[in-house]
């Protein structure tokens, strides 16, 4: 018997560690994928055959609102690499390497406001 109640306290600990509040992508026929509870308008545009040899600075643009950790979520659903240039006035040493498949974001408070293609 109490090996049974072993069990249940460890199911019961792992369903409880499911409910932790981190966001995950959701996805919604024919709109891309809203990230998290509250995301507003924090919407990964559609995949483009476009983006795997050029991305756009229109589409890189579409980053530029969301949380960090979403705009590299995005990108990564979107074939993007992805890299952070500058995070709150802290500029990171880049490659010099141009890339039309990356994009370079800048960082404050937690927000996108500014996205590089390159």
């Amino acid at each position: 018997m109490k090996k049974f109640g072993v069990v249940i306290v460890a199911v019961l600990v792992v369903v409880a560690g499911c409910g932790s509040g981190a966001s995950t992508p959701v996805t919604s026929p024919g709109s891309g994928s809203g990230y998290g509870a509250g995301a507003g308008d924090q919407v990964c545009p559609e995949k483009s055959v476009a983006d795997q040899t050029e991305i756009t600075p229109e589409r890189a643009n579409l980053l530029i609102g969301f949380s960090e950790r979403n705009a590299e979520l995005c990108a990564d659903e979107l074939g993007w690499a992805f890299r952070v240039g500058m995070r709150d006035g802290e500029s990171f040493p880049l490659t010099a390497d141009y890339s039309l498949q990356r994009v370079t974001v800048v960082v404050q408070d937690d927000i996108v406001t500014e996205v590089l293609v390159g």
